[in-house]
């Protein structure tokens, strides 16, 4: 192979590399922008699209004493919210204030099925002594394993007042 025919040949690699580099380079942004998904063998995510909190005071003829009887967590909460099926995911009551004069205890937490209660943090039962901010209550609940389906979850919270 004459001088020529050796440039020419390293000319073509050179080229040839460049154009592997461009389409390597071309089909990185593109997965990093979200324009070409990668296949995945992940089970499609289970969507909740809302969650409301239903708080009942079991034995009182006044009331609401620990805030509002319902409350709402949807779009601006950070819904609809996508998970694994089966994982848990949490929803965190916030700043659970008793106006009352007399203690009220949380004893259970009742998800609708097909989601079941994993645990709660602070554990139940949780009292809120009287005229007292009893902080936060996050309740994990287990999502159902049929992927890709679509829940609003209504979430009961039994509470009782208490001497």
């Amino acid at each position: 192979m004459d001088l020529r025919q050796r440039r020419k040949l390293r000319q073509w690699l050179s080229l040839g590399v460049m154009a592997a580099a461009i389409v390597v380079v071309v089909l990185l942004a593109l997965i990093w922008g979200g324009v070409l998904v990668l296949r995945s063998n992940a089970p499609a995510p289970v969507t909740i699209s809302s969650v409301h909190l239903v708080i009942q005071e079991q034995n009182t003829s006044t009331g609401p004493w620990l805030g509002p009887w319902s409350i709402n967590y949807t779009g601006a909460e950070g819904f609809p919210l996508q998970v694994a099926p089966g994982s848990t995911w949490s929803i965190v009551w916030e700043t659970i204030i008793n106006f009352d004069n007399v203690s009220h205890t949380i004893s259970k937490v009742s998800p609708t099925h097909p989601f079941t209660v994993a645990s709660t943090l602070p554990a139940l039962p949780l009292t809120i002594p009287a005229d007292s901010e009893g902080g936060n209550l996050a309740i994990y609940l287990a999502a159902p394993s049929t992927p890709g389906a679509t829940y609003a979850v209504t979430v009961v919270v039994d509470a009782l007042a208490t001497s």
